[in-house]
C-alpha cells in the first residue's frame, strides 16, 4: 500500500511539475501587478521540484519518501483548515446577557449603504482579515432599528479584533429601460469602533454628511462635471 501510494504521488507531482515548467517556458512573463503572482508561482515550482527530488532519493525507504511527498498536500490544506477553525471560533456562542439593537440615524438626504465590517486578528497584531460584513440600507432622513442575531452580535461584541463602519452613498440610476442603484466609490467616510462599544444593548450609528472625506468630495465633483451625478444628494 505504501509502495503504491509513494509511486502514485511521486508520479502525480512529477506530472504537475513538468506541466508547470512547460507553462512557464511557453507563456511570456506578465508585467505590472500580475508579475507578483508569476514570481510567486516560480518560487512554489522550485519548492515542488526540491520536494520531488528529495522524495525520489528515498526510493529505498518509501515511507519517508511518502511523508516528504505529503508536505505539499499539507501546505495546501493549511489555509482550508485555518478557515474552518476560524468559522468554528465565530460560531461558538458568547455570554451576552441581552440582544444587540443597532439604531441607524440618517441625517442626510442621501440613500446610504451602511457596511459594518468584522475584522479578525489579535489585539496587538498589525495583520487583520475581514471575516464578515453586515450591510444595511438607510433611506434619506430615516431612523431605523435592527435587532441582530446572537451570532452577529457575538461577532461585533466579542469575536472581532475591531469593527469598521463604512458609509456609501447610493443613487438611483436608469438605463436601457432598467432602474438600478449605484454605489458611489470611494466611501463617504468610515470609522473604526472598538468591540467594547457593542457590548451594550443598543448602539447608535449616525450618518452625517459633514464628515464626508476629501476623496469622496473630489469624486462627487468629478461626477458632477461629467454629468454623472444627477440624482446625488451632495
Amino acid at each position: 500500500m505504501i509502495k503504491l501510494a509513494y509511486y502514485g504521488l511521486l508520479s502525480a507531482c512529477a506530472i504537475i511539475l513538468l506541466a508547470s515548467v512547460i507553462y512557464y517556458l511557453v507563456k511570456p512573463a506578465p508585467t505590472g501587478d500580475s508579475s507578483v503572482g508569476w514570481a510567486t508561482g516560480i518560487i512554489y515550482l522550485a519548492a515542488l521540484a526540491g520536494i520531488v527530488l528529495v522524495a525520489a532519493l528515498f526510493w529505498r525507504n518509501k515511507t519517508v519518501g511518502l511523508i516528504i511527498l505529503c508536505l505539499p498536500l499539507l501546505f495546501l490544506a493549511l489555509p482550508t483548515l485555518k478557515g474552518r477553525l476560524t468559522d468554528l471560533y465565530a460560531w461558538l456562542p458568547t455570554s451576552r446577557a441581552a440582544p444587540l439593537t443597532l439604531h441607524i440615524a440618517n441625517n442626510t438626504r442621501a440613500l446610504v449603504n451602511v457596511k459594518i465590517e468584522c475584522w479578525f486578528g489579535g489585539k496587538d497584531s498589525d495583520q487583520h482579515s475581514l471575516y464578515k460584513t453586515l450591510e444595511f440600507t438607510s433611506k434619506p432622513l430615516a431612523v431605523d432599528q435592527h435587532k441582530l442575531s446572537d451570532y452577529d452580535a457575538g461577532l461585533l461584541s466579542t469575536k472581532s479584533g475591531f469593527v469598521r463602519i463604512v458609509f456609501y452613498e447610493c443613487t438611483q440610476e436608469t438605463g436601457n429601460g432598467y432602474t438600478y442603484v449605484r454605489e458611489i466609490q470611494p466611501s463617504m467616510h468610515f470609522q473604526d469602533v472598538p468591540i467594547t462599544e457593542f457590548q451594550k444593548k443598543d448602539f447608535l450609528i449616525a450618518i452625517d454628511g459633514e464628515k464626508n472625506s476629501d476623496a469622496f468630495k473630489s469624486e462627487v465633483t468629478r461626477l458632477k462635471r461629467d454629468s454623472m451625478y444627477t440624482n446625488g444628494a451632495f
